[in-house]
């Protein structure tokens, strides 16, 4: 499907790394990734739009 899970991230400020999850919306112009600990609510999305 549209929807990716159980991988994991890096945050490149902070060094740490998280659990996270990435949807694609929009008809596949956008990718949503969400970084969390434990549980999805518990996160923060950051969305990355497709440009051309």
């Amino acid at each position: 499907g549209d929807q990716w899970d159980g991988g994991t991230i890096l945050d490149p400020e902070n060094g740490k790394v998280y659990r996270c999850k990435m949807m694609l919306r929009d008809g596949g112009r956008e990718l949503a990734v969400r970084g969390f600990i434990g549980f999805a609510l518990l996160g923060r999305t950051q969305v990355w739009e497709r440009v051309g």
